[in-house]
Protein backbone atom coordinates (compact mmCIF):
# COMPACT_ATOMS: atom_id res chain seq x y z
CA UNK A 1 0.00 0.00 0.00
CA UNK A 2 1.37 3.42 -0.96
CA UNK A 3 1.20 6.33 1.43
CA UNK A 4 -1.08 9.15 0.29
CA UNK A 5 -0.70 12.71 1.53
CA UNK A 6 -3.49 15.28 1.36
CA UNK A 7 -1.88 18.45 0.02
CA UNK A 8 -4.76 20.90 -0.16
CA UNK A 9 -8.52 21.33 0.13
CA UNK A 10 -10.39 24.13 -1.56
CA UNK A 11 -13.88 25.23 -2.55
CA UNK A 12 -14.47 25.56 -6.29
CA UNK A 13 -16.54 28.29 -7.93
CA UNK A 14 -19.61 26.01 -8.07
CA UNK A 15 -19.41 25.39 -4.31
CA UNK A 16 -18.03 21.86 -4.51
CA UNK A 17 -14.98 20.83 -2.52
CA UNK A 18 -11.82 19.63 -4.28
CA UNK A 19 -8.74 18.00 -2.80
CA UNK A 20 -5.23 17.46 -4.10
CA UNK A 21 -3.33 14.31 -3.13
CA UNK A 22 0.27 13.15 -3.49
CA UNK A 23 1.94 9.75 -3.49
CA UNK A 24 5.59 8.83 -3.80
CA UNK A 25 6.42 6.79 -6.90
CA UNK A 26 10.14 6.09 -6.96
CA UNK A 27 12.01 9.34 -7.64
CA UNK A 28 8.76 11.17 -8.43
CA UNK A 29 5.82 12.77 -6.70
CA UNK A 30 2.51 11.71 -8.22
CA UNK A 31 -0.10 14.47 -7.93
CA UNK A 32 -3.81 13.65 -8.25
CA UNK A 33 -6.61 16.17 -7.98
CA UNK A 34 -10.35 15.65 -7.59
CA UNK A 35 -10.89 17.73 -10.76
CA UNK A 36 -9.05 15.12 -12.86
CA UNK A 37 -5.61 16.74 -12.93
CA UNK A 38 -3.00 14.02 -12.58
CA UNK A 39 0.69 13.68 -13.28
CA UNK A 40 4.18 13.19 -11.93
CA UNK A 41 6.91 15.61 -10.97
CA UNK A 42 10.50 14.76 -10.17
CA UNK A 43 11.74 15.29 -6.64
CA UNK A 44 14.05 17.94 -8.14
CA UNK A 45 11.04 19.86 -9.52
CA UNK A 46 9.28 19.71 -6.14
CA UNK A 47 12.49 20.90 -4.48
CA UNK A 48 12.66 23.89 -6.85
CA UNK A 49 9.06 24.90 -6.06
CA UNK A 50 9.49 24.51 -2.33
CA UNK A 51 12.87 26.30 -2.36
CA UNK A 52 11.42 29.16 -4.40
CA UNK A 53 8.39 29.80 -2.20
CA UNK A 54 9.45 28.26 1.10
CA UNK A 55 10.73 30.01 4.18
CA UNK A 56 12.58 28.57 7.13
CA UNK A 57 10.36 27.07 9.78
CA UNK A 58 10.60 28.68 13.21
CA UNK A 59 12.44 26.14 15.42
CA UNK A 60 9.80 26.70 18.15
CA UNK A 61 7.09 25.17 15.92
CA UNK A 62 6.83 21.41 16.43
CA UNK A 63 7.24 19.35 13.27
CA UNK A 64 4.11 17.19 13.22
CA UNK A 65 1.54 16.01 10.72
CA UNK A 66 1.18 13.43 7.98
CA UNK A 67 4.36 12.80 6.04
CA UNK A 68 5.28 11.41 2.63
CA UNK A 69 8.74 9.88 2.29
CA UNK A 70 10.40 10.57 -1.07
CA UNK A 71 13.56 9.35 -2.76
CA UNK A 72 16.87 10.80 -1.60
CA UNK A 73 15.75 11.34 1.99
CA UNK A 74 13.30 14.14 1.15
CA UNK A 75 10.01 14.40 3.01
CA UNK A 76 6.85 16.32 2.29
CA UNK A 77 4.70 16.98 5.32
CA UNK A 78 1.33 18.64 5.83
CA UNK A 79 1.39 20.80 8.92
CA UNK A 80 -1.55 22.61 10.51
CA UNK A 81 -0.45 25.61 12.52
CA UNK A 82 -2.33 28.40 14.25
CA UNK A 83 -0.09 31.47 14.39
CA UNK A 84 -0.95 34.05 17.04
CA UNK A 85 -1.69 36.61 14.29
CA UNK A 86 -4.16 34.36 12.44
CA UNK A 87 -7.86 34.01 13.27
CA UNK A 88 -7.77 30.31 12.30
CA UNK A 89 -5.17 27.62 11.83
CA UNK A 90 -3.67 27.32 8.35
CA UNK A 91 -2.37 24.34 6.46
CA UNK A 92 1.27 24.40 5.38
CA UNK A 93 3.46 22.06 3.38
CA UNK A 94 6.79 21.42 5.01
CA UNK A 95 9.69 20.35 2.78
CA UNK A 96 12.34 18.46 4.69
CA UNK A 97 15.68 18.16 2.89
CA UNK A 98 18.56 15.97 4.04
CA UNK A 99 21.05 18.01 6.06
CA UNK A 100 19.17 21.31 5.65
CA UNK A 101 16.55 23.21 7.57
CA UNK A 102 12.93 22.51 6.63
CA UNK A 103 11.08 24.95 4.39
CA UNK A 104 7.46 25.89 4.97
CA UNK A 105 4.92 27.14 2.41
CA UNK A 106 1.18 27.85 2.70
CA UNK A 107 -0.35 24.63 1.33
CA UNK A 108 -2.69 26.37 -1.11
CA UNK A 109 0.15 28.29 -2.75
CA UNK A 110 2.55 25.34 -2.99
CA UNK A 111 -0.14 23.02 -4.33
CA UNK A 112 -1.17 25.57 -6.96
CA UNK A 113 2.43 25.78 -8.19
CA UNK A 114 2.76 21.98 -8.31
CA UNK A 115 -0.58 21.64 -10.13
CA UNK A 116 0.53 24.27 -12.65
CA UNK A 117 3.69 22.28 -13.43
CA UNK A 118 1.69 19.06 -13.86
CA UNK A 119 -0.74 20.81 -16.23
CA UNK A 120 2.11 22.47 -18.14
CA UNK A 121 3.93 19.17 -18.62
CA UNK A 122 0.72 17.49 -19.78
CA UNK A 123 0.12 20.28 -22.32
CA UNK A 124 3.62 19.84 -23.75
CA UNK A 125 3.27 16.08 -24.23
CA UNK A 126 2.07 15.02 -27.67
CA UNK A 127 -1.51 13.77 -27.61
CA UNK A 128 -2.26 10.18 -28.75
CA UNK A 129 -3.87 11.54 -31.91
CA UNK A 130 -0.68 13.47 -32.77
CA UNK A 131 1.63 10.43 -32.76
Amino acid sequence: MRAVLLLDERILSDGTHAKSWATATGAHLHLRDDDGTEGELSVAAVDRVMSRYGRALDPAIPVTGDVLELAGGFRLRRLRYHAPVDAEARDYLLWERPGEEPLCVVATMATAALRYLVLRLAAERPQETET
